[in-house]
């Protein structure tokens, strides 16, 4: 049924083809599957919306509808021309011209990406020049690039943000990356703005320049709150380890600040990934969604009036991506969380499907080439899924059965069947295998990962308010080691878990490469299967409700003779 909500997901779907396409193959000629495809869509939700009884033949009706149309039309058209304009060009002299070589680089640290174990050193750096030779004279380059540092080199603890340095590196573009098939990071670095890669060739061949840097009397925002936040995501690191271990610690911490923030043990990601729990390690919107219903259950409970406790769930949520990051999932989620509360405030009903297609249209308009990200796409893919799906077949649990722990336990694993369905394709395409054992680990996440991230949250709340100083330091301290200890117990189980369901040798299935088209028509096959099953229950539904009905008249019949 074509409803507002439905409608503003179908126009912001148009546009993030558009943006797919223009980012992933700039070719107009695909737009026209897409762009038929969705008016065919179009077109049968306008039939399937019923109508208000029999009325003469109204011209304002369908003129809107052919407005309508011709938007869904034109939509993939405009969000093409929009991710075009918005592709990163490099410039002439930019540094991924000069790859294939070893040049001496002059370059400025601008960020530190955080190293996983056995891994290379990561270093965001901007170029400001280099030397074709030693003693040669220096020209002009420009770009950001990724310096990678070898695990045990002595110069990657001196390199810290804001410092200046030269090194003899070898210079690869990221094309390379693609033929190793990591085409998901190449898209993570080119939304950074990173053109190229260097590789550090030894120690020696890298000096500090110890001219002071100067400081601009320029303000700028991100680098403010780069500075800020830095030290601080830092520090809840070092507690939140201390508090565990170097096992435990690093884990809860992903849960709360990502697995980019800090290092995990490969094998252990690996686990993850085979039971298809790796959303859970990535401080994703799934766990910004349970902080900010926890925070928002927590002020009904006490009773706090509805504007202070919107405020307060959306400050809980500004700091959570702050140091979460802005991966897509989070992105997401605080989208929609963050209308919701707005809604909430203004005393509207709030939609999801609404939710979800203003969130998708903003993230699109603002970081059109994230569309390209596959966590990009399977987090809208699996939220769909929940919404279109679980949520109508809902509707027939709690009319059809009586007790609530029964439907609570039929709805998790629907949410979970129906999450995997629409994310399957997707996993087979960029992956090339799939999990068996997802049903059993995200049952058993789904009651872990709530009181994890809450008490893990929480226990970082009471660090960030933590100062040195403080009167109440210690007692904090031994509050916030608490928590850590609390959220430690079901961690641990979890872990635990996970590890006994990726050791069977058939938990994992490997795949031959997976087609667009077979993407597609996957899609356009689960659609029309879910329609189909929708509307039985439904009709269920209805005869359950009259079979009610009927029991109920006859039952008072019975107690009128």
């Amino acid at each position: 049924m074509l409803t507002p909500p439905v409608l503003l997901l179908l126009l912001s779907l148009q546009v993030a083809i558009g943006a797919l396409i223009a980012a992933s193959f700039q070719s107009w000629t695909l737009l026209f599957g897409p762009t038929i495809l969705g008016a065919a869509i179009f077109a049968c939700l306008q039939v399937s919306t019923p109508s208000s009884g029999a009325r003469p033949w109204n011209w304002r009706k369908y003129l809107w509808s052919g407005l309508l149309l011709a938007l869904v039309l034109i939509l993939p058209v405009l969000g093409f021309a929009y991710a075009s304009g918005r592709l990163p060009h490099s410039s002439n002299n930019d540094l991924s011209s000069l790859s294939g070589r070893s040049v001496e680089l002059e370059a400025e640290v601008v960020s530190t990406l955080p190293a996983k174990p056995g891994k290379q050193a990561r270093f965001v750096c901007a170029v400001s020049g280099f030397y074709a030779a030693r003693g040669s004279q220096r020209l002009d380059c420009t770009g950001l690039t990724l310096l990678l540092v070898r695990k045990n080199s002595a110069v990657k603890e001196k390199l810290v943000r804001k410092s200046r340095f030269r090194s003899v590196c070898y210079v690869a573009d990221l094309g390379t990356l693609e033929s190793r098939g990591k085409g998901g990071y190449v898209n993570y670095l080119r939304r950074q703005g990173i053109s190229s890669i260097c590789y550090l060739k030894s120690d020696e061949q890298l000096s500090l320049n110890s001219r002071p840097v100067t400081e601009s009397n320029s303000f700028c925002l991100p680098d403010f709150v780069c500075n800020q936040v830095e030290p601080v995501r830092a520090r809840l690191i070092k507690s939140h380890v201390a508090n565990l271990g170097s096992q435990t610690g690093p884990l809860l911490t992903a849960m709360v600040l990502g697995e980019k923030a800090v290092g995990l043990d490969p094998a252990l990601l690996t686990s993850f990934r085979n039971v298809g729990l790796s959303h859970i390690l990535a401080a994703s919107g799934f766990n910004l969604t349970v902080v900010t219903f926890s925070i928002h259950w927590a002020c009904r409970l006490f009773s706090v009036p509805v504007l202070p406790a919107n405020f307060l769930c959306f400050s809980m949520m500004i700091v959570f991506v702050l140091f979460a990051g802005n991966s897509a999932s989070v992105v997401r989620a605080s989208l929609m969380c963050a209308l919701a509360l707005a809604a909430n405030s203004l005393g509207r009903r709030i939609h999801v499907a609404g939710l979800l297609g203003a969130a998708l249209l903003i993230s699109i308009l603002s970081d059109p080439l994230s569309v390209c990200d596959p966590g990009f796409q399977l987090s809208y893919a699996a939220l769909s899924g929940i919404v279109f799906i679980v949520s109508p077949l809902s509707f027939f649990l709690k009319s059809a059965v009586e007790k609530p722990w029964i439907v609570w336990s039929l709805e998790v694993i629907l949410t979970v069947l129906a999450a995997q369905a629409c994310v399957l394709p997707l996993q087979l395409f960029y992956f090339k295998q799939v999990g068996l054992m997802f049903l059993p680990a995200n049952l058993l996440a789904s009651l872990m990962v709530t009181p994890i991230t809450v008490a893990g949250f929480a226990s970082s709340m009471i660090l960030i308010l933590c100062c040195q100083g403080f009167v109440l330091q210690p007692l904090l301290l031994c509050a916030a080691g608490c928590l850590d200890w609390l959220a430690a117990l079901p961690l641990n189980l979890l872990v635990d878990a996970v590890r006994f369901l990726s050791s069977f040798t058939w938990a994992i299935v490997k795949v031959s490469p997976v087609e667009i088209w077979q993407v597609l028509l996957y899609y356009l096959i689960l659609i029309a299967f879910s329609n189909q099953l929708i509307e039985q229950f439904k009709k269920w539904q209805k005869m359950l409700a009259a079979k009610k009905g009927e029991s109920a008249s006859s039952r008072s019949c019975k107690a009128g003779d």
